[in-house]
């Protein structure tokens, strides 16, 4: 692979083409190569797909890594490639196997309803319509972009398995302490009607489901009380308050701890240094 020179993939191409490409240049040693791009189907010059092994065709040709073959239904270009050049990477295992589902039109019913990324490949398209260069070369940043998000995932996910559940006065809570913080998505999946996290640089939050009935401004209240110094921000729905985003960095971090936070989630007296106890209430 260290000799790989060309990539070659088809006019106007599409999200499992360019997906394919990225992978040869991110984990396949060619950050180096020319691409070139042919009708689809066809080959470089017209001749066989895999006789030179400094040209590798994807999503064209009928070669190694062309899915349109009887013997590769069922996958797509960019899984071809992907178990060839890097198999072990759950990561990004995840992102060509919904590259997967999207090329051989089996995603999930919905998940096309917004934009979404086969719509920012076709804008792309239009965009650039006789440069297929562009269009690979736009789409790279978008796709190492998805990289990190699955890396994060899994991130998440391992943290998830340490988290604390605890009962809130609204139902089941469950609270996560890592570098990412934690996933709304993977508490409200368990069954949580609110969650609680903390990360690395003590940001801290609180939310809860959109549709729920839970209101924290009595949590707020408390928070005022024994943390009187950190940064509370509670948002006007009332179902999520925060200490510290990438969109606002805290001018002061709590001093809580994430088990004291649950603790006054609950309702439960919290003495602190300079405080008062918390009184309870909860409904």
């Amino acid at each position: 692979m260290e000799q790989l020179t060309t990539i070659v993939g088809h006019l106007a191409p599409d999200l499992d083409c360019l997906t394919a490409i990225w992978i040869l240049v991110r984990f396949g040693g060619a950050r180096n190569a020319a691409l070139q791009f042919v009708p689809a189907g066809q080959t470089l010059h017209h001749r066989p797909p895999d006789e030179n092994p400094n040209i590798i065709h994807v999503d064209t040709g009928g070669g190694r890594f062309d899915h349109h073959r009887p013997d590769a239904q069922g996958l797509c270009a960019a899984e071809l490639v992907r178990r060839s050049v890097a198999p072990d990477d759950e990561a990004l295992a995840r992102l060509v196997e919904q590259v997967n589902q999207i090329d051989n039109a089996s995603a999930p019913r919905g998940s096309q309803g917004f934009f979404n990324v086969n719509a920012l490949v076709a804008g792309y398209n239009l965009l650039f319509p006789n440069r297929p260069h562009h269009v690979a070369y736009a789409m790279m940043p978008n796709l190492d972009a998805w990289y990190e998000h699955e890396q994060r995932q899994i991130r998440l996910e391992k943290a998830f398995a340490r988290r604390v559940e605890f009962e809130t006065p609204w139902g089941l809570g469950i609270a996560l302490d890592g570098d990412d913080g934690c996933s709304s998505k993977l508490a409200y999946r368990h069954g949580a009607v609110l969650y609680a996290y903390r990360n690395e640089k003590g940001w801290m939050g609180i939310a809860a489901r959109s549709r729920s009935n839970v209101d924290l401004s009595p949590v707020y209240h408390d928070l005022r009380i024994v943390d009187r110094d950190a940064d509370w921000y509670l948002h006007p729905g009332k179902r999520m308050l925060l200490c510290g985003t990438p969109k606002a960095p805290p001018r002061s971090l709590s001093r809580l701890t994430l088990d004291e936070l649950v603790r006054v989630i609950q309702g439960e007296a919290l003495f602190m240094e300079h405080s008062s106890p918390v009184a309870d209430r909860r409904r």
